[in-house]
């Protein structure tokens, strides 16, 4: 495995994919993650190689090469799956002098997902992964959504993909969540009656700031209309630009910035909300949430690459921009008693089980 930047310990959805994965296939298989020297490697409950560091040149460097070369052929590896398609041309000669196998694993198109976003430079992402996609002898996919776009903008062949989910370490939902919603409202001076409505993610990544904008510009001014019950809506995350800090002065919007224990919100919250409407790739918040038992509110560009009859009652979509469609989910949600997330969708986002039936008997 090749993860070619900090993920350990996990910040975000993307370092919590590759944590995860690496976590659970090393219970699986023979295992070494080679990444970058920033990682605090001794937290990992896997292997973790520190062979290069953390700068563009890794992606062009003979050096870094060489490294993955002499680790890999140490190692006796059978396969090479890296964790993003732009190292994949630098990892490709490799494995082929080793006469190894190098798999892909997707978490967005990245081209869409910049080209949604308005950056001139997704053409340039693109071509790399034209190349990197095809010359790869397997790919997976995180989101099923995303595999006849790339089929067709790639021409590659169906039967080298496949899809390999987001996954939760969770088997069923978590015993704790009195507890947790206790601890948290009593550190905030949160009233018991008091609605939570979370939504968490960095806000340095373009589409969750926009989401913060919805929250702030359209959806709480309609509920602040049509709410008979105090509400709040909680906004975690880091990198929140100079210009928001005045959250605080909005009614009923708390910005708590980056917390350590997001899961321990999550629990402490009501419901949590995803009115993400550009980016691409599965909104892995959502899968988080509904793996901690609470109800996702998501526009249906944030519930793409989602199976939603795994998720029951837990997922409730509306679509992009319907803000009223949002503010009536919420008023329904808080009238009516909580739901449980059921036993199908742990079958199906369980990483135990993802690992499983992607390993297969093939390698």
């Amino acid at each position: 495995m090749a993860v070619p930047y900090r993920f350990v310990p996990p910040l975000n959805g993307g370092h919590k994919a590759a944590y995860g994965f690496c976590t659970f296939l090393a219970k699986e298989r023979p295992f070494v993650c080679l990444s970058t020297d920033n990682n605090a490697s001794e937290n990992a409950p896997f292997r973790l190689l520190p062979l290069f560091r953390d700068k563009l040149y890794k992606y062009i460097s003979p050096l870094v090469a060489w490294r993955c070369f002499r680790a890999l052929k140490q190692e006796q590896a059978v396969v090479c799956i890296t964790f993003q398609p732009f190292i994949a041309p630098l990892l490709l000669p490799v494995a082929r002098w080793l006469g190894i196998p190098l798999h892909i694993y997707i978490q967005n198109l990245e081209y869409r997902r910049f080209r949604s976003m308005g950056r001139w430079f997704w053409p340039v992402l693109f071509g790399l992964e034209w190349l990197s996609f095809r010359l790869a002898q397997q790919l997976y996919f995180i989101s099923p959504d995303d595999l006849p776009p790339a089929i067709r903008a790639f021409g590659i062949a169906a039967k080298k993909c496949s899809v390999v989910p987001y996954g939760t370490p969770h088997q069923q939902p978590p015993d704790d969540v009195t507890e947790a919603r206790r601890a948290i409202r009593e550190q905030h001076g949160f009233g018991e009656a008091e609605f939570l409505i979370i939504f968490f993610g960095p806000q340095s990544y373009q589409p969750n700031l926009e989401a913060v904008e919805l929250i702030i510009h359209q959806l709480n001014p309609l509920l602040l209309e049509k709410a008979a019950f105090p509400y709040r809506f909680l906004i975690c995350g880091g990198g929140l630009p100079k210009r928001y800090q005045g959250l605080a002065s909005y009614p009923n919007v708390e910005y708590l910035g980056f917390v350590e224990d997001i899961e321990a919100y999550v629990k402490a919250a009501d419901v949590m909300i995803n009115p993400v409407n550009t980016g691409g790739g599965v909104k892995t918040k959502l899968i988080e949430a509904i793996a901690l038992g609470k109800t996702v509110v998501s526009s249906r560009t944030g519930a793409l690459g989602v199976r939603a009859e795994a998720c029951g009652p837990q997922l409730v979509v509306v679509d992009d921009e319907d803000y009223e469609g949002y503010c009536s989910a919420l008023l329904r949600l808080q009238a009516a008693p909580a739901t449980t997330t059921p036993p199908a969708f742990y079958k199906t986002y369980y990483w135990g089980n993802i690992i499983r039936e992607m390993l297969g008997d093939k390698f």
